[in-house]
């Protein structure tokens, strides 16, 4: 089918490109141009319909809202500060002092939420308060807390992963195991290079090395928050329970230690919480609806032969085609939200790399480390606008801050590329 001399599923792409650029919701950017190519194709409006709900009835699916709930429930309640303060008892006295606490709670805290904007949103608010409080420039607490949290949506449980999990019809679970081993990468190279600007810059760090009994106190203490991340991968690695009921396991966790063990009273919180996933949730599940029609578009019209035509005409090396392809998602992460350009681009990316030899799973997590690396870019830049608001700084000069970041970031990337053991080693040892 085409429009003016042009394939159909092209102009559909660029309806949905104009739209999202416009700042019209994105479930809307995408429905729009899909539904209009439906009928134009003579097929009924129910057939748009009919096409969501099933891509939305999915019990894989009931694992994002409850990871989301699991996230706002530690942002309401005293988990935060526990993980601060056990990383703080850990790192703090490492050169860096406090900009290192930054990044190990940004670890532990995505073993729980799964999201970066929740990192930045939670934990972020306290790392930046105390940064600040303690000498270090606010910009650079901010620009810290924006590249940190981008380690979120990698270690499991992550909500991008499983998002794409669902478009590329792949094991979540295997998935979800897979970014643990690029997250840690990621956090290694960020205190390394982190080091090398404390000592560049002068930063302070603790005047004294905490003694084993305050590391272990704060670790007694810390100790149930630490565990869920422990509890959910080791669940699933064991076949115990699959990720939605991980998921599910992990709200009902997070409330008996919040009640139990850290006495939050009131349940205030609760409701709260709920309020927040709902909304995350449901903006979430119509994107991904829309996806569905829009997916359907792309397919009918051979989007993908067509990109896998043209990369190939470029070169058929497979390490050229991948940095292609990288090049192509850092670049549509640049105006895209994460999970508008992983739903555009998946069906599209996906054969291409397949067809090269790439694994589906180590394909997903390519997809979701550069996608998220649009969170520190402008102009789109979510993180970093978060993280200025909660600082008081200008969207500018953390933007700066953050570009030896990037680079930092971009190198993980590329070891994520190149070396398919970092993300299917642990998979191919208890999954396959």
């Amino acid at each position: 089918m085409e429009f003016l001399g042009i394939n159909a599923g092209l102009v559909v792409i660029l309806g949905f490109v104009l739209l999202a650029l416009l700042r019209i919701p994105v479930f809307i950017s995408l429905a729009l141009p899909s539904t209009v190519y439906v009928l134009a194709s003579d097929r009924p409006i129910l057939f748009v319909v009919n096409r969501m709900v099933r891509t939305v009835d999915s019990f894989t699916l009931l694992a994002i809202p409850l990871f989301i709930y699991v996230g706002s429930l530690m942002n309401h309640g005293d988990i935060t500060e526990k993980i601060f303060d056990f990383a703080d008892n850990i790192v703090g006295h490492l050169t860096g002092g406090l900009a290192q606490v930054n990044i190990v709670t940004s670890l532990i805290f995505s073993g729980i939420s799964g999201s970066a904007l929740a990192d930045v949103g939670g934990i972020g608010r306290v790392l930046i308060q105390t940064m600040s409080d303690n000498g270090y420039e606010k910009d650079f607490s901010a620009a810290l807390t924006s590249a940190s949290a981008t380690i979120g949506p990698i270690f499991p449980p992550s909500i991008p992963l499983i998002l794409y999990g669902i478009l590329a019809e792949v094991s979540v679970l295997q998935l979800l195991i897979a970014g643990a081993g690029p997250a840690i990468l990621t956090t290694a190279l960020l205190m390394i290079w982190t080091s090398y600007i404390a000592r560049q810059r002068n930063l302070p760090s603790n005047d004294e090395r905490a003694t084993l009994s305050v590391v272990g106190n704060s670790l007694v203490i810390a100790a149930p928050a630490l565990l869920t991340p422990v509890v959910l991968i080791t669940g699933m690695l064991g076949g115990v329970f699959t990720p939605t009921e991980a998921a599910a396991v992990t709200v009902i966790y997070i409330l008996i230690i919040n009640t139990v063990i850290y006495r939050v009273t009131g349940f205030e919180y609760l409701w709260e919480a709920a309020i927040e996933t709902a909304r995350t949730t449901g903006s979430i599940v119509l994107i991904l609806a829309a996806a569905a029609v829009f997916s359907f578009v792309l397919s009918v019209e051979g989007i993908d032969t067509i990109f896998a035509n043209f990369v190939f005409s470029i070169s058929e090396s497979p390490i050229i085609i991948l940095l292609l392809v990288n090049i192509l998602l850092l670049f549509i992460g640049l105006f895209l939200d994460p999970i508008a350009a992983l739903v555009m681009m998946t069906p599209i990316v996906f054969p291409v790399l397949f067809e090269i030899g790439v694994d589906p799973i180590q394909i997903g997590v390519i997809m979701v480390f550069n996608l998220m690396l649009g969170l520190l870019t402008p102009p789109l830049g979510l993180s970093v606008y978060l993280s200025a608001d909660i600082a008081d700084v200008s969207v500018s000069s953390v933007f700066n801050q953050t570009r030896t970041y990037y680079a930092i970031m971009i190198i993980a990337l590329l070891v994520v590329t190149f070396v398919p053991a970092v993300s299917l080693s642990i998979v191919e040892m208890f999954l396959r």
